[in-house]
């Protein structure tokens, strides 16, 4: 199994759901291709329960945050997930680029949505939390 969390960035703006079939269809073949230069080679898809972090950093105006979740979800099923029944925790953010940020180990893949000057998404996969505790 790949090593978790894993996480990767996808430049631009979001899709939401509600958005054209062709402007979908765009964004998530972006979040596909993004997820695939990040994932292991070799490495097959996660078949266990997991939690997705998802946080749009904007300009501007953003979408609502949960219009965004499902066209990002759906892109990585064959890359990163085996199926989108696998995700038992999702979590959705989105924070404004003109905002300063206090980060504390930022990672790499992180820091590269930062330095490329404009609107990006970071995704992030963990293994689910015990879900014998309640959140």
């Amino acid at each position: 199994m790949a090593t978790l969390p894993w996480e990767c960035v996808v430049h631009g703006v979001p899709a939401s759901l509600q958005s054209k079939g062709s402007t979908r269809a765009r964004w998530k073949a972006a979040v596909s291709a993004a997820a695939t230069s990040q994932w292991p080679a070799g490495e097959v898809p996660l078949a266990v329960p997991v939690q997705v972090t998802i946080t749009y950093f904007f300009e501007g105006s953003a979408l609502d945050v949960d219009n965004m979740l499902k066209p990002i979800q759906d892109a990585l099923i064959g890359i990163v997930l085996e199926d989108d029944k696998h995700v038992t925790d999702v979590r959705g953010a989105k924070r404004d680029l003109a905002n300063a940020f206090i980060v504390k180990g930022m990672s790499r893949v992180m820091a590269d949505g930062f330095i490329s000057n404009g609107p990006f998404v970071h995704i992030k996969i963990d293994l689910a939390p015990d879900h014998k505790e309640l959140p």
